[in-house]
């Protein structure tokens, strides 16, 4: 039901924003969502209203019946109003003293009202409820309206005012998902992270493995403070870390062509990622987005995972639309256990055309409404919010949180609790829900090839790279090209992962200069070049007719510095020149990243100069003994 109003908010927008161009100026700064009536019937809410240049201006705000249904609500949140008569009227007063904004007290009363004083003396607004103090629960539309120099400017709101206690308020399960445009956007998601790192109530972080890869990519000082806001935020105990890859992967194509293990990749590579950045670890439900098909849910369901949040557009029926929301439920044809989001709701909370304050007010009292379909329920209920952090505004969060930390209708809680099996069914929801037809879309022969070597070659790589995050980047980008589509769109973005590990692999190479010894015995040099900005450690090979290598044929050296020189011991075979062949590879031998032949020349003695000189050495002594004898008789004779 939800669904059906809400949804015409997103072309409301750009229409009303054409409207306001003409007409007064106004400004919702902030306002209460929620007024208690007291035992007498009373009860006072903020108001903070901006009005630009309030010259001769005028302020009017009036009540209207309390919604029976969403579908009575719908006029209200498109910004066109209630056509109904209004149920209680400030009347119009004067803003000639007013600043550019003032902060006014509402006194709501089921009794006589007092006269209304100036607002530039005690700012003090009267409403009087027609209905007995304990019968005037509900959510009223609230008009707010100022007229300047002639034109007005009129704004819909909504406020809650509650009479009677509330025995089981819902359950709010509040996920700030941060996609590729928290990294796109990384001021404002440092400032809406640094508001969540602020709130002491259970809030969930929906983490995407793209965001996280290019935050930890990045040496910018931005991304240190995107990093640095992300891990005060996890550094309360009631903040929750939650998996959420992309919208497009292919979970069950990657399972019917027995790439289950990439299946798992994608939640690993987000818990990696964040144990890297902040030493946490991701509760076990996970958060899905776009529309996942029956296989892709068994795929995930195969290698363990049980507890899912699906957008409820994925399903065959949204629960929104319907009064039997808020519980999870199985997922036919799987094992899972699910629970939906309330996309509409979440549309809302994104409705950039709604000033931070008023929608915030909007928010929970829409929130309240909900509460008032089923104010009796046997058990608790579930709302469930997956809100990109990069749709909100800090002033948005900030008086979301503000008013929930106060807010009888509504608690937040985190999302592993909200799968407690005894839940299942409850109030009257259905146990089991169907998935509404999703395409599951074919792999070619050429797809799966090609990611079966890029797996091969791109993990050989990353185990052999010193730094984690080189390493994980090109896990993301792998992981990231296994998506729902076409087989030529899935190729594109496989060859481009293969062309950017190929430039990681173009970065080395073999000195190829000529190498001459001066003995058998002499160690042989080898020089490696890179120009990869970080370590690597390599595997070389060498071969070479008529050369020897005491200690072996495979040396490991690290490559951490553009130019690294190795010393060989290498033994002669006979031959005065060879043709040394050096192959470099990871350190599996499954990838090679250079290849060279050099010359080796040996100017040092051969075995048969050995003789030669041994034999010389002969006939000089026997020279040296034939004259010391011939010496001795003619010394004898002197």
């Amino acid at each position: 039901m939800l669904g059906a109003v809400l949804l015409s908010l997103v072309g409301w927008s750009g229409s009303r924003a054409g409207a306001a161009s003409a007409s007064a100026s106004l400004s919702v700064l902030h306002q209460d969502a929620m007024a208690q009536l007291d035992a007498r019937g009373r009860a006072r809410v903020q108001l903070t209203l901006d009005f630009g240049v309030p010259t001769r201006a005028t302020l009017a705000l009036a009540l209207f019946p309390h919604a029976l249904t969403l579908t009575g609500l719908a006029p209200v949140l498109s910004g066109a109003g209630d056509t109904a008569r209004a149920i209680a009227s400030t009347g119009t007063v004067s803003l000639a003293c007013a600043t550019r904004s003032a902060r006014f007290t509402v006194s709501l009363t089921t009794g006589r009202t007092s006269p209304v004083p100036e607002p530039c003396h005690a700012r003090s607004l009267n409403l009087r409820l027609a209905c007995r103090a304990g019968a005037c629960d509900g959510v009223y539309p609230l008009r707010i309206s100022v007229r300047m120099n002639g034109l007005t400017r009129t704004e819909w709101s909504l406020l809650a005012v509650r009479a009677t206690p509330v025995v089981r308020p819902l359950s709010l399960v509040w996920i700030s998902s941060l996609g590729p445009d928290a990294w796109a956007h990384p001021v404002r998601a440092i400032a809406d992270l640094k508001v969540l790192s602020r709130q002491n109530l259970p809030l969930d972080i929906g983490l995407d493995y793209r965001s996280l890869g290019a935050a930890l990519a990045s040496t910018s000082a931005e991304a240190n403070s995107w990093r640095s806001a992300l891990n005060s935020a996890l550094s309360n105990p009631l903040h929750r870390a939650l998996s959420a890859p992309p919208d497009n992967i292919d979970f069950g194509g990657l399972a019917a062509n027995g790439l289950s293990t990439q299946v798992a990749l994608q939640f690993n590579l987000t818990n990696n990622l964040l144990t890297e950045a902040t030493g946490r670890y991701v509760d076990s439900p996970i958060v899905l987005s776009g529309q996942p098909s029956l296989a892709s849910l068994t795929a995930l369901s195969n290698i363990g995972i049980r507890d899912v949040v699906l957008p409820e557009t994925a399903l065959s029926v949204a629960p929104s639309s319907t009064l039997n929301w808020g519980a999870p439920f199985g997922v036919a044809g799987t094992k899972l256990l699910a629970l939906a989001t309330d996309d509409p709701l979440a549309a809302l909370a994104q409705d950039v055309g709604i000033e931070p304050g008023r929608r915030a007010a909007m928010t929970l009292a829409l929130l309240a409404f909900l509460h008032f379909e089923a104010p009796n329920a046997p058990a608790g209920r579930t709302v469930v919010l997956d809100v990109p952090l990069a749709s909100t505004s800090p002033t948005y969060l900030g008086q979301l949180f503000a008013g929930l930390a106060r807010d009888p209708f509504a608690h937040l809680a985190n999302l592993t609790p909200a799968f407690d099996s005894s839940l299942v069914g409850t109030n009257g929801a259905p146990s089991t829900r169907t998935l509404a037809r999703a395409a599951e879309p074919a792999w070619s022969t050429r797809n799966v090839t090609a990611l079966q070597l890029l797996i091969g070659s791109l993990n050989s790589y990353a185990d052999a790279v010193a730094s984690k995050s080189v390493a994980q980047s090109l896990r993301v980008a792998m992981a990231s090209a296994e998506i729902v589509g076409a087989p030529a769109q899935r190729q594109a973005l496989l060859d481009a992962v293969r062309a950017h590990l190929s430039t990681q692999l173009d970065q080395f190479a073999v000195d190829q200069s000529a190498v001459t010894l001066a003995g058998a015995g002499t160690a042989l040099p080898i020089t490696l070049l890179s120009r990869a900005p970080y370590p690597v450690t390599v595997a070389i090979h060498l071969q070479a007719p008529g050369l020897g290598f005491p200690g072996g044929s495979t040396v490991t050296a690290t490559l951490s510095s553009p130019a690294t020189s190795l010393r060989v011991p290498v033994t002669s075979r006979g031959a005065s020149n060879a043709t040394l062949v050096v192959i470099v590879t990871t350190p599996n031998n499954q990838v090679e990243l250079a290849h060279a032949a050099i010359q080796v020349r040996v100017t040092g003695a051969s075995v048969v100069g050995y003789l030669l000189s041994a034999a010389s050495l002969l006939v000089l002594g026997a020279w040296w003994w034939r004259t010391v004898r011939r010496r001795r008789p003619g010394r004898h004779a002197r």
